[in-house]
């Protein structure tokens, strides 16, 4: 059966600077037949949400994919957008059938749930990537948090819908891939060159990135921390089955901190499975870039 996808992202694949991981995650997507992306929705994060909105919209013209295309708020104080009326609708319309990855700030899906409070149970599923369950030192740098913390009103009221383990429950099950979660999932720009050619699209679109990652980390690779997400959903045998109790703190989220809770703490669980193999989940994320470049004719 197909799985009916709305991906939500800050996706800056291809602007100079900037993460080009949110734009792989979709390729990733792109790379399974039973995926079926019914639209797309962009938010604020890797830069402004105008800045995202119009680089996706060139993107996709670049990719030559017909998705619809929803413009999400600038920012975590602003009324619900777009994108956030497009979600309500979409989910209220199609209870328990659609899954939404959501690999930048939240703000869009906590504007869907003002719209609608049922928003969170009529979906099938969520599949996030941001939160730290530690500090991330990196390489020299702390690396801080960027997608949960955005919107921490946001994130509490995701993670709070999650029915993970409570079936009875109203709200819908949430996977988190964490910052530690995400670490396996490293490539490198000579692995990139090899796989894709030095002058193919995909590689000139993230060379910046592994630019970036060189000139300021001395580091010739990079962690896909969104692709690892859309792979929560696709591609579950990938993963070892985890839950966490996080504690439901507004505070602890504007860091992007998720907290396992104690036994008298405000909590909901929700999935948080860990790489089983990273060097068979590269390699797995490598075929469906392939197979996603060939179904857009540009392998």
């Amino acid at each position: 059966m197909d799985k009916r996808i709305i991906v939500d992202f800050d996706n800056t694949m291809g602007v100079e600077g900037k993460d080009t991981d949110d734009g792989l995650a979709l390729l990733y997507l792109l790379g399974f037949e039973d995926a079926r992306i019914e639209a797309i929705c962009t938010t604020y994060g890797n830069s402004t949400i105008d800045v995202v909105h119009e680089n996706t919209r060139t993107m996709l013209g670049e990719m030559g994919l017909d998705i619809p295309l929803y413009k999400g708020a600038p920012a975590a104080s602003d009324e619900p957008s777009d994108a956030a009326r497009f979600l309500a609708r979409a989910a209220a319309d199609n209870p328990g059938q659609l899954h939404l990855v959501a690999t930048g700030s939240l703000t869009n899906l906590r504007g869907a749930q003002a719209i609608d409070p049922n928003f969170y149970s009529n979906l099938a599923g969520v599949f996030i990537m941001g939160g730290y369950t530690e500090s991330l030192p990196f390489r020299g740098f702390f690396i801080d948090e960027l997608n949960t913390s955005c919107d921490p009103d946001a994130t509490y009221g995701l993670i709070e819908a999650s029915n993970v383990g409570a079936p009875g429950k109203p709200g819908c099950p949430v996977s988190v891939a964490t910052a530690q979660i995400c670490l396996p999932a490293v490539f490198s720009r000579a692995d990139f060159d090899a796989q894709f050619g030095a002058d193919s699209w995909v590689v000139r679109a993230c060379s910046s990135w592994f630019r970036n990652m060189e000139e300021h980390l001395n580091w010739p690779h990079a962690v896909c921390w969104d692709v690892v997400a859309a792979a929560m959903l696709m591609q579950p045998e990938l993963f070892d089955v985890a839950t966490m109790d996080v504690t439901l703190y507004r505070r602890y989220f504007s860091v992007g901190y998720f907290e396992q809770a104690g036994p008298d703490a405000p909590s909901s669980t929700v999935n948080v499975p860990t790489v089983a193999d990273p060097q068979r989940f590269v390699a797995e994320v490598f075929a469906a870039w392939h197979r996603g470049l060939a179904r857009l004719g540009m392998e």
